[in-house]
């Protein structure tokens, strides 16, 4: 049996990311591939704790956040029953939304982004996508979206400096890592179709040519 695909959606809150997740889902289903949805933080316990510090905007130590995301990360790849790693291995093509470059942005703003980078890329059980796309979208617009659908803004979407703090991480990060990794930073401001097309040519090319 063929290794499934590891695809990662990254950006923003408010970036749109999920619905191009689906929308990409739906293609890929179209085309005959058996697909995963799937996103960190996870359903599992560790993934429902973070969901509450972030839903609650708790106060919590960012190396203590980065450990917790970590664990969470291994959990959602090393599941017997619902792991990544089960799913690719069965010929499963996995869309995931975040995974550990969300971490080296946001709890990269406040702790040594160095050792968060070196935790989850140096470790033996951690997964390389096959392909990371980031939805690149002004925060200014993301922090709009948000304040329209949410009542409560979630631990980084309150400041709009903070986003623009954590986009600037990830554009960082990514150029960084784009020399050993297939990453696609895609301009997102513009319309769902447009976007979506986009997102469909890099699989294409990463997969089908």
């Amino acid at each position: 049996m063929r290794q499934g695909k590891f695809i990662v959606l990254e950006g923003l809150d408010g970036c749109g990311k999920s619905t191009q997740l689906k929308r990409l889902a739906d293609s890929l289903t179209q085309k005959g591939e058996a697909v995963i949805l799937t996103a960190e933080p996870t359903d599992f316990e560790t993934g429902a704790y973070l969901r509450r510090i972030l839903s609650e905007s708790q106060s919590k130590n960012m190396y203590l956040q980065a450990a917790l995301f970590l664990a969470d990360r291994l959990e959602h790849i090393t599941h017997p029953e619902f792991g990544i790693r089960q799913y690719l291995e069965k010929g499963y093509t996995v869309i995931c939304d975040r995974y550990y470059y969300s971490s080296f942005a946001y709890q990269g703003t406040a702790s040594d982004i160095d050792w968060v980078m070196d935790t989850n890329l140096n470790c033996r059980e951690m997964l390389t996508p096959d392909l990371c796309i980031f939805l690149d979208v002004n925060p200014d617009t993301c922090k709009e979206r948000i304040d329209k659908v949410r009542e409560k803004p979630e631990l980084y979407e309150k400041d709009v400096a903070l986003m623009r703090e954590i986009r600037n991480n990830f554009l960082r990060i990514l150029d960084k890592l784009k020399a050993k990794q297939n990453i696609a930073v895609i301009d997102a401001n513009r319309s769902l179709d447009d976007v979506e097309k986009e997102i469909f040519d890099h699989v294409q090319k990463t997969f089908y040519l």
